[in-house]
């Protein structure tokens, strides 16, 4: 798919809404990487949740992570700033919120739960919108937050990026604006210590994605890496395909080589945090 019209400024409305317009519901396999992420990320938001909790996924787009933590009893507020993909939910205890992470229009200590996957870095102000989060915890409540590794264990996204950063504008970030690896767990904490919040646990994850080809590769990369994946849908027909041909190259380059030699192995690594108010820490329960 190419479209015509040029993106809207970045992380505005009318940017999700383009995002996820051009990405929509593609279907296919599930990617290896973006599966394994929302696979952690669920079952360490499901332990904090709570049975009869209230959950809300900050960023959830189409709400994959919102429709995993559905549970009767458990109500998920899936809240994004883009209403499209709200649109797509169909699931029962998941309700739909199109709304600025700054302003959610929710009552103070409503949630047991907010959850951020992909996406805090995303948003204009961080250190903000955690200070309103926090606001809306009820007691023993809890944020959790995936963050990116470095970028040397995430080769995955990194690959594209960088290749995709040399001949597309569009990804050019805009000065001060954070990007996936500008922000680590101690810069989390950092961020949230001014709304009365401590880094009270970190379980880091990884998995490596077995890469057959140039589309299995954009498959991952598109799955991980939404904005960067619609400016590549978003250019030409002509340019897609010299980016296709000139991948297997760049990954021969920065990738190993799969154990049969006829694909590549790219990495992806993360931290999944849990911030709670200074002063309410419990217990957390640990993986089973």
């Amino acid at each position: 798919m190419t479209a015509t019209t040029a993106p809207a400024s970045y992380g505005s409305r009318a940017h999700w809404d383009g995002v996820h317009t051009l990405l929509g519901d593609r279907g296919g396999a599930r990617p290896q990487a973006a599966g394994a992420l929302l696979d952690h990320m669920a079952a360490v938001a499901d332990r904090l949740a709570g049975a009869g909790g209230v959950v809300m996924d900050l960023g959830a787009g189409q709400g994959a992570l919102a429709r995993a933590l559905a549970r009767p009893g458990r109500l998920v507020i899936a809240s994004d700033i883009a209403a499209g993909p709200l649109a797509v939910i169909r699931t029962p205890g998941v309700a739909g919120l199109a709304a600025d992470a700054a302003y959610p229009a929710l009552k103070p200590g409503t949630l047991n739960l907010v959850t951020c996957l992909r996406g805090l870095w995303t948003l204009p102000d961080p250190a903000g919108v955690l200070a309103v989060m926090t606001g809306l915890l009820a007691p023993g409540g809890h944020i959790l937050v995936q963050l990116w590794d470095r970028p040397a264990r995430c080769r995955l996204i990194g690959t594209g990026a960088a290749l995709l950063g040399k001949v597309l504008p569009d990804l050019t970030r805009p000065a001060g604006e954070a990007g996936p690896f500008d922000i680590d767990p101690d810069g989390l904490a950092a961020l949230a210590a001014p709304a009365g919040l401590e880094l009270i646990a970190t379980e880091n994850g990884d998995i490596t994605a077995d890469i057959a080809d140039a589309p299995g590769y954009w498959r991952e990369f598109d799955a991980l890496a939404e904005t960067a994946a619609a400016a590549r849908l978003r250019a030409p027909a002509a340019l897609q395909a010299r980016l296709d041909a000139a991948l297997p190259g760049v990954l021969d380059r920065v990738l190993p080589r799969s154990d049969g030699a006829t694909g590549w192995q790219a990495s992806i690594a993360w931290h999944l945090c849990t911030l709670a108010p200074a002063g309410s820490r419990r217990q957390i329960i640990p993986p089973r």
